[in-house]
């Protein structure tokens, strides 16, 4: 045999080495798939924004964020299958159903989650997020193991949970709860769920981690002794931080000072709240006539002209309230006060200038993490979704093994004329 023969052999059983190695590390990809997801569950939707691998060559990462529908309605069992009978083969994020044993009884419990479970009228913001929580979290982890991911071998999720603060201690019933329907990493076998009817068996909590509500903001604009407010559509958070530490004593929840308490304040009916919400985003603060005629019934001049007016005389009334509220506030030793949230910025005038008013201090919009989100997921640079968001992905951002982005120098923007609710983007 000649050295060159030699030679060629030698290739080929390299390459051939290499070939059962790439195989090797294949299958053992395959055999498991790993996920970051950062789940917010607002009163006025569910935000979420996940990452993972594809898992066809080149094994891309792939991140989306997606924006549910936040109802929830407890079913019967016989309802249950009455609605899956007619469900069909539709896919998405509309409209889901699940069921699982409760961990507090083991029952069997019933949920619909989505677009069908709205009811008319105002939402219930009194129910504390965490009771209707699992059925929310089990919804979009059926949704994206079933239809993004569409895989049945095991998923190991790194799962992350934002709670209002008066809901934080709630993570010590939640965290075991969800293990003991999903198992962690190292089960052998867990009861699983059933998402649209289909039992799923294959979701393993790798981690499980709960941070209140403007964790995320303040981690993405870290500083020796800062507050953080988000004001949601139920309620207002308020954190204080000091060289990284959260000071409980300091910080506190502000109930029924979100987008809910201003409706409630409407004289004017209002047949869906969360429509009511998104619309008078669009409308602004000038009250554009063209998009709140989606409110009334008529949609005569006349008639928006009362909407318009009760939405000022509402302000007025909602700012009365505010300014009793807020000045209760210890801002002494204070850096910054991180300020983000989809109501915060449709009252973003108002909320400046009443903290300038009391406190002779500007607040801090974060305007650079919400522009990072818009760069990094190609949205639109006016959506009010840049503040619906920047809580949810400041939390994301900040988890090991992601991505870091370069952020270009842009304009600022405060958005919220032209949100658009979709439900995922890449």
């Amino acid at each position: 045999m000649g050295k060159r023969q030699e030679t060629t052999i030698q290739i080929i059983v390299l390459l051939a080495k290499k070939l059962v190695l790439f195989f090797v590390i294949l299958e053992l990809m395959l055999s498991e798939i790993k996920s970051k997801v950062i789940i917010d569950p607002g009163t006025s939707g569910t935000k979420a924004i996940v990452e993972y691998l594809k898992d066809e060559f080149p094994f891309e990462r792939v991140e989306k964020y997606f924006l549910i529908e936040p109802s929830v309605r407890q079913l019967t069992e016989a309802t249950y299958r009455h609605l899956l009978d007619g469900a069909g083969e539709s896919v998405g994020l509309g409209s889901n159903l699940v069921s699982y044993l409760d961990p507090k009884d083991g029952n069997r419990v019933y949920f619909e989650v989505g677009e069908t479970a709205v009811r008319l009228g105002l939402i219930t913001v009194s129910d504390r997020k965490f009771e209707k929580l699992l059925a929310k979290v089990l919804v979009f982890l059926g949704y994206l193991v079933r239809c993004e991911l569409q895989t049945t071998e095991q998923v190991h999720v790194e799962l992350g949970i934002l709670l209002p603060f008066d809901e934080y201690e709630d993570r010590r019933l939640l965290a075991p709860w969800l293990k003991q329907i999903l198992g962690t990493v190292e089960d052998e076998s867990t009861v699983g769920f059933e998402f649209n009817g289909d039992r799923l068996t294959n979701i393993r909590l790798k981690t499980i981690e709960f941070k209140p509500e403007g964790y995320g903001i303040y981690q993405a604009h870290p500083s020796e002794r800062v507050a953080v407010l988000v004001v949601g559509h139920s309620d207002s958070s308020w954190l204080y931080f000091n060289n990284g530490k959260l000071i409980t004593e300091r910080s506190r929840t502000f109930p029924g000072t979100g987008m809910h308490d201003f409706i409630t304040t409407l004289q004017f009916p209002i047949t869906y709240e969360l429509k009511a919400a998104e619309f008078l985003a669009k409308a602004g603060k000038n009250l554009n006539p063209d998009i709140l005629c989606h409110l009334t019934q008529t949609k005569s001049p006349s008639e928006i002209g009362l909407l318009q007016q009760a939405i000022k005389e509402a302000k007025h009334q909602y700012w009365v309230d505010r300014r009793s509220q807020f000045s209760s506030l210890d801002l002494s030793g204070l850096s910054c006060i991180l300020t983000t949230g989809g109501t915060a910025n449709f009252f973003s005038t108002e909320l400046d200038g009443l903290f300038q008013e009391l406190f002779g201090i500007r607040l801090h919009w974060c305007k650079s993490l919400m522009l990072e989100f818009f760069e990094r997921f190609k949205m639109e640079r006016k959506s009010d979704l840049l503040h619906r968001f920047a809580d949810c992905y400041g939390y994301y951002k900040g988890l090991s093994g992601v991505k870091a982005t370069q952020s270009k120098t842009l304009e600022a923007t405060k958005g919220g004329k032209n949100a658009k609710a979709v439900s995922s983007k890449n």
